[in-house]
């Protein structure tokens, strides 16, 4: 890193569309990633609801990326603070491997339901082409990372994918800390409480995307106030 880098880092903007030409240098890329990376990138200024989000969730069999596996992904559309049900996408991953109690219990995903799922490799290609020229949306971002990052990883050798992350879950961190009332329940289910949502069924990635898609708007609305926020002034770092 140059001395003027240090004191002038790059943009955002910049930083990603750098990380998206790295990228697209890796030999064996498949279709659908070569599409997400060659996309333009929003404008960061734009109104965040005028920018089109991928809002997902991943069900998992643990949190370990290393070890456990996803069981099925959820996706949902939103556009101009709508969110666009016929867009709604899950699909259940045969993994090969056997579904624990542990995850059982919580998901209720069982081997039955794995059976006639799609490969990991089918589901994660479907996953790249939805979110090209969208924002990645997500509850807990920790999770879908560190997924994605490992598929990546044993796929290219290669980590870090220059997405474009809203977290919900970190949004509502940020304004409990600026607020000074931090709560320790920071749930999904939890939070949407907070805003006066109804109750969903939990653990489902479809029910759980769209979910996180409503607390998103609401979020947005209760901090814009008398005037539209841009989509910069959302995305995680």
């Amino acid at each position: 890193m140059s001395f003027l880098s240090r004191i002038f880092p790059p943009s955002r903007e910049t930083r990603l569309q750098t990380e998206r030409e790295q990228w697209l240098r890796v030999p064996g890329l498949s279709h659908a990633l070569k599409q997400l990376l060659e996309a333009p990138l929003p404008d960061f200024n734009a109104t965040v609801t005028d920018v089109p989000w991928l809002v997902f969730d991943f069900e998992t069999s643990g949190l370990d990326a290393t070890t456990d596996c996803i069981l099925s992904i959820g996706s949902v559309v939103a556009r101009n603070g709508q969110i666009g049900l016929a867009s709604a996408q899950h699909h259940y991953i045969s993994t090969g491997n056997p579904v624990n109690a542990r995850s059982a219990i919580i998901n209720h995903i069982t081997p039955e339901m794995l059976r006639e799922g799609v490969s990991l490799d089918e589901a994660m290609e479907a996953l790249f082409a939805s979110l090209t020229g969208r924002v990645a949306v997500v509850h807990g971002r920790m999770v879908e990372r560190a997924f994605i990052n490992a598929w990546l990883f044993t796929r290219y050798g290669r980590e870090g994918l220059p997405l474009l992350w809203i977290d919900t879950l970190e949004l509502e961190r940020r304004h409990q800390q600026a607020a000074r009332r931090m709560q320790n329940d920071l749930r999904l289910s939890s939070i949407r409480r907070d805003y006066h949502l109804p109750d969903y069924p939990a653990h489902h990635a479809l029910c759980d995307a769209v979910a996180t898609a409503e607390v998103l708007l609401a979020q947005i609305r209760a901090r814009s106030h008398a005037h539209d926020l841009p989509l910069n002034a959302f995305l995680c770092d």
